[in-house]
């Protein structure tokens, strides 16, 4: 068997190659446990009666589980250790959705540690009577004895070591215990990571062939440089089950190499609507981005900078009461590529996105061409400048308990900076726009000579035409006589931090204490700087 059938929801049949991960992906909300746990009734037949045959097995982890261990294990026979861990309960009459879920199969906790270091102990157990018997026979017929075996204990053992080298655990004896710098501590005393990471072990290496497993969060309480490691080590272990991952943690998605992604986008409370993706479908859009924009069913607003920048964590607050999940994406080609790339996608019609980039010194034609793809712009020339627009000189100096005139002092100081490096503005500008001219620039169809393309230059940048733009740069900065304007025009990414010395605060301070301000969850002075700043920035749809 290569592969293993799937009723899925809106009834229709899955096939799910062995070894091969899925992962689950979705905004919150969108129903992504509720449909593991209907995979499992559709599937196993023990879900919701106990009056069938076992048949196939889905063995469903929740997020929600307990993490205790007992002071000591008891140890069932094989067959009432089986059915303690995947039915909740061992007599005839025990099924599913009632024993092991207690009639809420979506958000009960999951009590069964123990049953599974049970099954575990049991399956070594079993698996040493087998080998004995084994020996004995071939001992009998004067055969050569067959090798040693590995059971499954000594495997969880070495899975465990593998992965956390200077914490040995030992299992001997049908126990749980940690031997650490030289001392032992018993399994119910390890950290909540150690504990769940042992639990993943058992319940991987427990499970029957030819089964499936649903995990809910499996990255929950394991260390970000682990849970990988464990995962790809316990899909190595099972090449014959299929592990179904429900996540929100998008490092971990993209961990699972060759994992078929399925796009959970919503939940009516009776049928979902779901599909699978593959991100080489989507070659313009990295697989991070991809995974994290279906991830959330927020609207999306990628902007300039990285999760670090002041970009990001301003836009955040600005944005967030109007339902937009912020992403920063790099430099402003970026976002204009991305958010051009995302609308080619028809599979990604519903997913709202825009992006918001630098004034900079962009021509109004260009500013006008891009917003009809969904690029938005500030009011002033960079997202440094929000920080010092009139309106926040003047709560900073407030809320600083500066002397009088200290934000009127910082206002002259910027437009006297501005005064003094215009030219250089100027040229700036300048080279903007012929920059831009030439990225639109278009040669005829027909096969040209170079002289001809030459000359198609020379008409297109003339000295006619360059002393044009220049005048009409020059034009727009000589305009720019109050600080609302010269904030518009004035490109200089260092001017925020040149303003904290007029406020006594060193110059990388001065924006992070408006930053602190803005993040500030009860007060009156964060929406009186995002109003101040809300004047400067587009109204999104």
């Amino acid at each position: 068997m290569n592969s293993i059938k799937i009723k899925f929801p809106n009834n229709e049949d899955v096939e799910l190659e062995l070894g091969k991960p899925v992962v689950l992906l979705g905004a919150n909300g969108a129903g992504k446990t509720r449909f593991g746990v209907k995979v499992e009734e559709l599937n196993d037949a023990k879900f919701s009666s106990w009056n069938v045959s076992q048949g196939f097995l889905v063995h469903r982890i929740s997020a929600q589980k307990s993490l205790s261990i007992n002071e000591s294990i008891s140890i069932l026979d094989n067959e009432h250790s089986q059915k303690e861990l995947y039915l909740g309960g061992s007599n005839q009459y025990a099924y599913k959705s009632q024993n092991r879920f207690g009639n809420n199969p979506a958000t009960s906790l999951l009590d069964d540690y123990n049953k599974a270091l049970s099954l575990l102990f049991s399956e070594a157990n079993k698996e040493l009577y087998d080998a004995h018997i084994a020996e004995k026979s071939a001992f009998e017929r004067g055969e050569q004895r067959p090798a040693p075996i590995t059971t499954v204990v000594e495997r969880a053992t070495d899975i465990w070591n593998e992965l956390l080298p200077h914490r040995k655990i030992d299992l001997s004896g049908n126990g749980v215990h940690v031997e650490y710098n030289t001392e032992s501590y018993h399994g119910k005393e390890m950290s909540d990571g150690e504990r769940v990471m042992l639990y993943m072990i058992c319940q991987a290496l427990v499970l029957r062939p030819n089964s499936l497993m649903i995990i809910d969060e499996p990255e929950l309480h394991i260390h970000k440089a682990i849970v990988d490691k464990l995962w790809t080590r316990l899909e190595i272990e099972r090449p014959d089950c299929v592990f179904m991952y429900i996540t929100h943690d998008l490092d971990f998605a993209l961990s699972r190499v060759g994992a078929k992604t399925l796009w959970i986008k919503s939940y009516n409370g009776t049928s979902w609507e779901y599909e699978f993706i593959d991100a080489g479908d989507f070659s313009e859009l990295p697989s991070n981005l991809l995974y994290e924009i279906i991830g959330t069913r927020q609207k999306i607003l990628f902007v300039e900078g990285d999760r670090n920048s002041y970009d990001h964590q301003l836009y955040q607050e600005i944005y967030k009461d109007k339902g937009y999940h912020v992403i920063p994406c790099g430099g402003c080609h970026e976002v204009v590529r991305l958010v051009k790339s995302k609308n080619e996608y028809q599979q990604l019609g519903s997913i709202e996105v825009v992006g918001l980039i630098d004034r900079d010194f962009r021509t109004e034609h260009e500013i006008s061409s891009l917003r009809g793809d969904g690029i938005y712009f500030l009011d002033v020339a960079e997202v440094e400048n929000l920080f010092i627009v009139p309106e926040v000189l003047d709560i900073m100096e407030r809320q600083l308990g500066c002397n009088e005139g200290t934000a009127e002092a910082a206002k002259s100081f910027i437009i006297q900076l501005f005064s003094q490096i215009k030219e250089s503005q100027i040229n700036l500008a300048l080279h903007q726009e012929l920059y831009y001219r030439l990225s639109t620039f278009e040669l005829e169809k027909a096969k040209l000579t170079p002289e001809q393309i030459k000359e198609k230059i020379d008409e297109a940048f003339s000295k006619e035409k360059i002393e044009a733009f220049l005048l009409d740069k020059r034009e727009i900065f000589d305009a720019a006589n109050d600080i609302k304007e010269i904030l518009k025009v004035f490109n200089l990414k260092e001017m925020s931090q040149k303003v904290g010395p007029k406020f006594d605060l060193n110059k990388s301070s001065y924006r992070e204490k408006v930053l602190n301000l803005v993040r500030k969850k009860d007060g009156n002075i964060r929406d009186e700087i995002i109003s101040a700043i809300k004047t400067y920035t587009p109204e999104l749809p």
